[in-house]
């Protein structure tokens, strides 16, 4: 009949879970029962006689030896192994219920690997919180309809055991203890600084303080810490421009930048952006400094790696400090500053302090007072140097070169 070719495997699936399926003995010789136990779970498939509800479903039934007799069926099940079938295909079709017990038995049994996760509290004696690692578990489906198909060439009931495979966490707690080692810190010291500036770096570093940058990401450092404004809470404190010291908001804010920099170097991480500035800085070595401004400078910081990292950034006892979890390093990181060219040291600027900024009135007239100091040009070189754990230098790396301006210092003398 042409019309056979014409139904589909899914279609003639849908019709028979569609219709009405009863247990009718009297139309069989012999009933298959199939137990499936797993731990305490079992699930049971028992040969249900399927009514057809037409001509072309009972053909279809026909064809397939649904409704035969056990030793049929499975003589059937061989011809369609021996044609090449897999032994779930060739067993479903004879016996196209028994999925829907293995379906049952797989959503039952089947779990999902749970992976170990980091928990990145900085702020905690603790800083890292691991949670454990879980295997989880997927039913063999192959296996499974291989060992039915034997059981059932043995009988027509059988028992059999389900079998599984253990499916491993993708991160263990091993994998998240490699990535979370200290693996280098740096500090500056902004003890003499006014409350202002104090406040600022404090500030600054609290923004930057829980960052992680995934790897083969990019860390800019306006973006995570803001624009320098009195809105985002910072400061009026002194700022350099146009190589002069001058207030400005957000004056301090350098010194976090220059902090996370140099921590930045010694983990060797990819530094994308850095900038110096006009003046050598007083806190930071020549060509290890990092200015950092709301419009046109920027420090950025790349995770050239597969793992993340961890900024843990904080002010303690006058200093400010940053950390920097991730994987070790194989070798030691030490950073040289290199001093090219000094300058002669400028004069001084005189003014005479009529309007009472730097004295109190009442000053003995003439009174001198050193308001900034003078700085003579310098330029500069930072390298890197790369020692292995036996202390020999194994790389040496020429990483900028700059030019710092002179400035005048200024001294204030009571009118």
């Amino acid at each position: 009949m042409g019309f056979k070719q014409k139904i589909s495997f899914f279609s003639i699936l849908i019709v028979l879970f569609a219709v009405p399926v009863k247990v009718n003995i009297a139309k069989a010789e012999s009933v298959t029962y199939i137990q499936l136990y797993y731990g305490d779970k079992t699930f049971e498939y028992r040969d249900e006689y399927i009514e057809p509800s037409n001509h072309i479903v009972a053909q279809e039934i026909f064809v397939r030896k649904i409704n035969a007799p056990y030793a049929q069926k499975m003589e059937h099940v061989g011809q369609k192994l021996r044609g090449g079938a897999s032994y779930k295909a060739a067993l479903l079709v004879c016996f196209p219920l028994l999925d829907r017990t293995v379906s049952a038995a797989i959503a039952a049994i089947n779990v999902l690997p749970t992976d170990s996760q980091i928990r990145f509290n900085p702020n905690a004696k603790k800083i890292f919180a691991i949670s454990r690692d879980k295997d989880g578990v997927r039913v063999d489906e192959d296996r499974l309809y291989m060992d039915i198909y034997f059981a059932l060439v043995a009988s027509n009931t059988a028992k059999i055991q389900i079998p599984t495979v253990k499916i491993k966490a993708s991160v263990t707690v091993k994998d998240n203890v490699a990535v979370t080692n200290l693996r280098a810190k740096y500090s500056t010291d902004f003890s003499s600084s006014g409350d202002e500036r104090k406040h600022n770096i404090k500030l600054a570093l609290s923004k930057l303080n829980g960052v992680v940058i995934p790897g083969g990401e990019t860390l800019s450092f306006n973006d995570k810490v803001g624009r320098r404004t009195a809105a985002n809470g910072f400061k009026e404190a002194k700022i350099i421009k146009g190589g002069k010291y001058v207030p400005g908001i957000g004056g301090g804010v350098c010194q976090a930048s220059t902090t996370l920099y140099n921590a930045a170097l010694l983990s060797d991480l990819v530094i994308v952006e850095a900038n110096r500035h006009t003046l050598q800085s007083t806190y930071e070595k020549a060509s290890f400094d990092a200015m950092v401004n709301s419009g046109s400078s920027d420090l950025k910081i790349q995770n050239g790696g597969s793992y993340p990292i961890f900024i843990r950034a904080y002010s303690k006892g006058g200093k400010a400090c940053v950390e920097i979890y991730g994987t070790l390093l194989p070798y030691k990181i030490e950073r040289k500053s290199e001093i090219t060219y000094t300058g002669e040291m400028p004069k001084y600027d005189e003014i005479v302090d009529e309007k009472y900024e730097y004295f109190e009135q009442g000053e003995l007239s003439g009174t001198r007072k050193t308001v900034s100091y003078s700085h003579p040009e310098v330029h500069s070189k930072g390298y890197l140097l790369y020692y292995d754990f036996q202390g020999n230098l194994m790389q040496t790396k020429h990483i900028r070169t700059d030019k710092y301006s002179s400035v005048k210092g200024v001294i204030a003398i009571a009118p």
